[in-house]
């Protein structure tokens, strides 16, 4: 039973290995954000494990399709961002990486789970799930420095006034993008590897 539950019914390589590596990506992605230090080949390692996990599942989603698409490519300006943000940065730049860091990554997931919901019905629940988890911290940002209150409630604040030149203080606005992300690619793993997301060429 236990046996059954666990093996994978993905049609493809592609999915079994995509959903391998970005199970990898979310673990890596969650552990590491609990380090404040920058432990930078680590982190580049991660972001390339996740970056490889990202094409395989848009791969298997569809990389024509608009949504997919979109998500890639803001996925892309994400990670590019989070390479100079491991490579280090002047100071007074690094808070606006860390906002265009965290707002791509959000843009990502938020294409994506928009793109779930034109799935079956057990990925519409996640793509739901998802577009709501994005929603709210992007309105964060949006709107976070005219309602003190929310940018207070998802700790945006810190983040909105060190993009206007100061030091970072306080990046648990970006630890909390990371952590969605990362939780999100777990449910998105287990989907793959359980089959629930098949190749559009395959796929009725």
């Amino acid at each position: 039973m236990s046996t059954s539950l666990l093996a994978s019914r993905a049609d493809s390589l592609n999915a079994k290995v995509g959903a391998v590596s970005l199970a990898a990506a979310a673990f890596l992605t969650l552990l590491l954000s609990h380090f404040p230090e920058p432990l930078a080949p680590l982190r580049l390692m991660t972001l390339a494990v996740t970056a490889f996990a990202a094409w395989a599942f848009c791969d298997e989603m569809g990389l024509r399709k608009p949504l997919n698409r979109a998500g890639f490519v803001f996925f892309a300006i994400a990670a590019a961002t989070k390479v100079q943000i491991a490579l280090g940065l002047a100071e007074r730049f690094a808070g606006r990486y860390y906002l265009l860091y965290a707002a791509f990554l959000l843009l990502a997931m938020l294409s994506w789970s928009m793109a779930l919901l034109h799935r079956q019905r057990t990925l519409k629940v996640v793509g739901a799930v998802g577009v709501l988890a994005t929603l709210a911290p992007i309105a964060a940002i949006v709107i976070g420095h005219l309602a003190v209150g929310l940018g207070a409630a998802f700790g945006v604040g810190a983040l909105l006034s060190a993009a206007e030149g100061g030091a970072p203080s306080d990046l648990g606005f970006v630890t909390l993008v990371e952590r969605t992300f990362g939780l999100w690619a777990y449910v998105v793993a287990w989907l793959l590897w359980r089959g629930h997301i098949k190749s559009a060429t395959r796929s009725p």
